[in-house]
């Protein structure tokens, strides 16, 4: 048996050779990226991890401020034929510490047991399959390609579907046709989009974890999209986006139902429901719809400047039945005005206006977003929907939804900006001084007296103060303020104004040194209840940040800076009944920052000071004493 089994791998080695020397000559099909990123995360507390803030309600084991972690990413793209490709991206998973050593994923013992068998997957370095995606060119009339598998869904807009945050890029799946019935006249994208059964509906679900769902069935979920596009007149073009985000659920009165209420069709006395049969088929029940559309027009007509007009509605619909109210449940945090039927609208307009003098630009726009406005499935980061620098800096997004965990301290936060209705206008220098001058005026849509915020209107909880990003905690254990979803509150009569300066210099100085400042001033009122004045809100904010950035040499850049705060604010927290209390929070971060870059290895570290008083009225003071560090280091070929 021995001797035929080799004289048959003998016979056939000739051809085993010719074989392997085909597919090596086939390797030009494929295309390989690989990436290591490590990162250094620490600050003087006593949370071991490696990211700054996780996921505040399922708490993962890697969080924390003390750590250092490796990922490894493997990318592939093949060429199947002239028309097709495809790609896939397989990655390992984040979070393991250098100190883990050889954790294996399973969970054998207790927690105190040091052996690798002792603390799950979440820190174990195995590699998952992230992302894949198939794209072919089809001789298909007016089809230029199909794409099936992941995307980041960032052909549509933010205000509909929007383009999903870094960490989510190859989660979204679906199916995408782009086209044209004409070049100029019209262009369309079009996608059928797997909805994600967590963030995307009420609850942050579709269904997973809602209280009135006993079965979730998400696996019929999807989201609908539609891009039209036509450029009508040179330097003029218009795009209009229809989007459908649908939930439905099992239908639990249809007796051929998984654990249906009418399985026998019979009442409780045993008497037969009319109309109740066994067909062999299933019927679904609406959860949650929401349909939104934009309209947009670009005008650069004139070549002394250009135009944008954007104006968008929605529709929300709610099935009370298989939808738990979330406002009354969870305290007022929830992402949608629980409403069975609303509408809503929003209205946007710029104007850019070129050298108005000597390297002088303008900028101007006009914004009024409705308070019932509502995209479910929206941009919830990593975009900024309005000119204005804000009140948090980091961005403003379009929808109750937005997403400011799974960052690190040095990272942007993001604020909604329903229900905001003002302007803001933008001087520019650009020169080798560069300046920018921002003046932004609000009121609010959401301004109301004796509002539902038990059962309609969600609050998110915490809605007082000024938000204080540096010192970001979802408990609210270190007072950081209103919550940037915040827009909504029982008694609300508010204004603000925002004023910002921005300068950076480039100098001649040595390899020329940039010295770089911005300022900004808020004012923001808030006459809460019209009943009376004692609870009228006053805050008054300012932040100064200072940095100069020399480039010591060939790939080596150095920042130091620092940043004063100061915040008075009047009747910030209290009741009418117990009375208000008067806040001043003064803060003083210096930090120091460097880059290298040499032959594709990058390096980046920021070390950083962060002090800050409290001092509350109604509250005990506090004083912190915050040293904190990131460095990270990557390599790509």
């Amino acid at each position: 048996m021995r001797t035929s089994r080799l004289f048959i791998v003998l016979a056939l080695a000739p051809g085993l050779v010719g074989f392997s020397t085909s597919a090596q000559a086939e390797t030009r099909n494929f295309e390989l990226y690989g990436k290591i990123y490590t990162k250094w995360l620490y600050r003087n507390n006593d949370n071991a991890g490696v990211l700054s803030l996780g996921n505040p309600f399922w708490p993962d084991n890697m969080s924390g401020d003390n750590g250092v972690a490796t990922e490894f990413e493997l990318n592939i793209k093949g060429r199947v034929g002239d028309n097709v490709q495809a790609g896939v991206r397989i990655k390992s998973r984040f979070g393991a510490l250098w100190q883990d050593w050889w954790e294996n994923g399973d969970i054998r013992y207790d927690a105190e047991n040091t052996s690798g068998e002792s603390l799950g997957m979440n820190r174990a370095q195995y590699m998952k399959l992230r992302g894949y995606w198939i794209q072919a060119a089809l001789p298909i009339p007016f089809v230029d390609n199909v794409l099936v598998g992941s995307s980041d869904l960032g052909m549509f807009n933010e205000w509909t579907i929007g383009k999903v945050r870094y960490i989510d890029r190859d989660n979204g799946k679906g199916i995408f046709v782009q086209g044209a019935f004409d070049e100029d006249l019209l262009r369309f994208h079009a996608a059928i989009i797997a909805l994600p059964k967590l963030w995307v509906g009420p609850q942050w679900s579709t269904g997973v974890g809602d209280p009135l769902v006993r079965l979730p069935f998400y696996s019929q979920d999807w989201a609908y999209g539609l891009k039209l596009e036509s450029d009508p007149y040179d330097g003029v073009k218009i795009t209009a986006i229809g989007t459908a985000t649908v939930d439905s659920e099992v239908d639990m009165t249809d007796p051929d139902a998984v654990g249906s209420d009418n399985a026998s069709c019979t009442d409780e006395l045993g008497n037969a429901i009319p109309g109740c049969e066994r067909d062999g088929a299933v019927d679904w029940t609406n959860r949650y719809t929401n349909v939104v559309g934009t309209l947009e027009t670009q005008i650069d007509t004139w070549d002394g400047g250009s135009f944008n007009v954007l104006l968008g509605a929605s529709y929300q619909s709610i099935n009370p039945d298989v939808t738990g109210n979330g406002v009354l449940l969870n305290n007022g945090v929830y992402p949608l005005v629980y409403d069975p039927d609303m509408f809503g609208a929003f209205a946007r307009v710029r104007a850019e206006l070129y050298d108005i003098a000597d390297d002088t630009s303008l900028k101007f726009e006009y914004f009024n977003i409705g308070q019932h406005f509502q995209t479910i499935f929206g941009a919830r980061r990593e975009v900024d929907v309005l000119l204005t620098d804000g009140f948090i800096e980091g961005g403003q997004v379009a929808t109750l939804n937005s997403a400011n965990e799974f960052v690190d301290f040095d990272e942007a936060y993001y604020e909604t900006v329903i229900g905001w209705h003002g302007a803001t206008a933008i001087l520019e220098y650009q020169s080798d001084l560069e300046l920018s001058l921002e003046g932004t005026f609000l009121t609010y849509n959401t301004n109301a007296q004796n509002r539902d915020v038990d059962e309609k209107y969600p609050d998110f909880l915490h809605t007082d103060g000024f938000t204080d990003t540096d010192l970001y905690d979802y408990a609210n254990v270190y007072d950081r303020g209103r919550d940037p979803r915040s827009v909504f509150r029982r008694n609300q009569d508010r204004m603000s104004a925002i004023a910002v300066l921005k300068g950076l210099w480039h100098t001649d100085l040595g390899n020329g040194l940039d010295v770089g400042l911005k300022t900004k001033f808020i004012w923001d009122s808030d006459k809460r209840s019209d009943t009376t004045d004692i609870d009228d809100y006053l805050g008054l904010m300012s932040m100064t940040r200072l940095w100069l950035t020399y480039p010591a040499a060939d790939g080596l850049s150095l920042t130091v800076g620092g940043q004063f705060d100061y915040w008075k604010e009047d009747n910030r927290r209290g009741t009418i009944e117990q009375g208000y209390g008067d806040d001043t929070t003064t803060k003083v971060r210096p930090w120091l920052a460097l880059a290298y870059t040499f032959d594709g290895f990058t390096l980046k570290y920021q070390f950083e000071y962060f002090y800050k008083d409290a001092q509350r009225e109604r509250d005990d003071d506090r004083l912190f004493h915050v040293i904190r560090s990131k460095a990270s280091l990557e390599v790509g070929w």
